[in-house]
């Protein structure tokens, strides 16, 4: 860090000058403007006039010549995505194969926002089409909230009526989660490059960081849904399980109210009601392990997936209660 001192003018103005190498680096020049802009932590931030950092129009090249293994490449572009690079190139100099061409479309067809602008032998070109200043991490964390919720419902009447129709799709909705979840992670990596977009939204930087913790959290919740989804066959398909089917489907229920209460408390920071959930969520934990204890007296495969599934509801409990605590310690900022 440069230290200057603050001077004095005119008798009441404060000034204090600015590095030369950043002045120039930047296209600050006489009579230019620059924006200031307070921050929450009492440090003031310039900004030169109509600037964005350079890390939210960034290009990130991918050289796939050596590349063979597509999972690695797959993950190389999700890394990329989250990064928030407003552009991907893929290239290779002796030309691009078929596996590579068919896994950057399959990707760009599920990542939210992403579009093929260029394509020939040896590169394609993928591009960020969307405003950030129109996206809102909270509303999506909202949105994963609803599709986890009715992922968790579903499967609750799928075993309370003994009809599994109520599985049908959960893969793909297990995909539109993790889309979801890509998307907040990319949103917060660009609102922590270049942090005008917070201010431009009206929230703080503090917010959005905590809006990727929170969407990590839901995204596990989505997968303990599968792990439901997966198991509860056997139990559909076993009718001597009964007892502990009833018992599953009650507190299923409250955690699933639970999980809901929690996400709409971290939203309007409400610590008292927070608190009220991290309470309810080690009353459901308890009737979970209780759930698992009586998995014992079964027999077969029912014996095991009930074991499996009192885990998961367990599980998806803890989760609900570590968004509350998130939400308390948000409030006492």
């Amino acid at each position: 860090m440069e230290i200057r001192k603050i001077q004095v003018t005119g008798g009441s103005s404060f000034m204090v000058t600015l590095p030369k190498e950043w002045a120039e680096s930047v296209g600050i020049k006489k009579n230019a403007s620059v924006g200031l802009l307070p921050q929450s932590d009492g440090c003031l931030m310039i900004c030169p006039e109509g600037s964005s950092t350079s890390q939210t129009h960034s290009t990130k090249l991918i050289d796939v010549t050596d590349i063979h293994d597509m999972t690695l490449f797959y993950r190389q572009l999700i890394g990329a995505y989250i990064a928030g690079h407003s552009t991907i190139e893929i290239r290779s100099e002796t030309g691009l194969r078929t596996t590579i061409t068919s896994v950057a479309s399959n990707f760009v067809q599920i990542a939210i926002g992403l579009e093929i602008l260029e394509e020939d032998d040896i590169h394609i070109v993928i591009k960020d089409l969307i405003n950030q200043d129109e996206l809102r991490p909270i509303k999506s964390i909202e949105r994963m909230k609803i599709l986890v919720r009715n992922m968790l419902n579903d499967v609750l009447n799928a075993l309370d009526k003994k009809d599994p129709k109520y599985l049908e799709d959960m893969e793909n909705r297990d995909l539109e989660i993790d889309r979801l979840n890509w998307l907040i992670s990319r949103q917060v990596n660009i609102h922590q490059k270049d942090v005008t977009i917070s201010r431009r939204l009206g929230a703080d930087i503090m917010t959005i960081s905590r809006c990727g913790t929170v969407s990590k959290t839901i995204e596990r919740i989505g997968d303990h849904a599968i792990v439901l989804s997966k198991n509860l066959r056997s139990l559909i398909e076993d009718d001597s399980t009964n007892i502990v089917d009833a018992e599953i489907v009650a507190t299923g229920r409250d955690v699933v109210t639970l999980f809901s209460d929690s996400i709409a408390t971290w939203v309007a920071k409400d610590m008292v009601v927070a608190n009220e959930c991290i309470t309810r969520g080690e009353e459901l934990v308890s009737k979970s392990i209780s759930i698992s204890a009586m998995s014992e007296n079964l027999e077969g495969k029912g014996a095991l997936a009930a074991k499996i599934i009192a885990e998961s509801v367990k599980r998806i409990a803890e989760y609900s209660m570590d968004i509350s605590e998130m939400t308390i310690n948000a409030a006492m900022e």
